[in-house]
């Protein structure tokens, strides 16, 4: 699923545009059109081409011009993913699929899948920040670290869950500094520019991991109040966005992985 790989099936499909898939793959693209709906295209694995733009800025030290950024906007679209039995289709040349927002949340999964059918009861399964908690852990309840989003020293906060994903998106470990001015990875596919400060941090905990991922990208870009008014719609889902000038928004049910009502500080 790496489309870094030219020999992976992300890598074939986005050099020709048409390719009958594994069902591995075919599942994760599904999910990820699914995500695209629910955020009204906040998340959309078709963002590769400003993907690609935005590190060749990084390199060049400039912001993209108005032209650059409609040409790469044009090529941007998830309903233009076509899928037939296997067989999947980008319905415009130059399209490229980027799978780096969901697929370390499938592969969570996946290994969280495997560990059950053997016999795990207990088990924290962690790739890249995007996270399972099976079962219980040394002390009870599995305790996640947040990361504060300015202070690379610092815990903002910890949670405590239970056969429970968490996966947190932040601008605070990837990102250019372009005249001045951060620019993260995460881009917004609506109008090809990056997410910048607001939010800074979003974490989502869900049922499962390609969720978790998957959510925690479309609400950074989404924002605070579009962002957890989507979490509040979303069986099981909850989260917290920590937005410009440190600014907490939490969905209505997060307090439950809290401690005494608060997030529990890192002592």
């Amino acid at each position: 699923m790496n489309d870094y790989n030219p020999r992976s099936e992300i890598g074939i499909l986005n050099r020709k545009g048409k390719l009958a898939v594994s069902p591995e793959v075919r599942e994760v693209i599904l999910r990820a059109i699914y995500f695209s709906r629910i955020t009204n295209g906040a998340f959309d694995i078709t963002v590769g081409p400003l993907v690609r733009l935005w590190q060749k800025m990084g390199k060049e030290k400039r912001l993209p011009t108005q032209r650059e950024l409609k040409d790469t906007l044009s090529l941007v679209g998830y309903q233009n993913i076509k899928i037939s039995d296997s067989m999947v289709l980008l319905g415009k040349e130059g399209m490229r699929l980027d799978l780096g927002g969901i697929a370390k949340g499938y592969a969570v999964d996946k290994a969280i899948e495997v560990l059950r059918k053997r016999g795990v009861k207990n088990a924290l399964v962690n790739a890249g920040g995007d996270l399972y908690c099976l079962g219980k852990g040394p002390s009870g309840k599995w305790k996640i670290g947040i990361q504060h989003p300015r202070n690379m020293r610092e815990i903002f906060g910890i949670i405590r869950v239970t056969d429970k994903a968490v996966a947190t998106s932040g601008d605070y470990r990837r990102y250019y500094v372009i005249q001045g001015r951060r620019c993260g990875h995460i881009i917004d596919p609506s109008t090809g520019w990056t997410v910048q400060n607001n939010p800074m941090s979003v974490t989502i905990v869900a049922p499962d991991c390609i969720s978790a991922d998957a959510l925690a990208t479309g609400v950074f870009v989404l924002g605070l109040e579009k962002g957890i008014k989507l979490i509040n719609s979303l069986p099981g889902v909850e989260g917290m966005i920590i937005g410009e000038g440190m600014r907490v928004v939490k969905s209505s049910g997060w307090k439950k992985f809290e401690v005494d009502g608060l997030t529990e500080r890192m002592k």
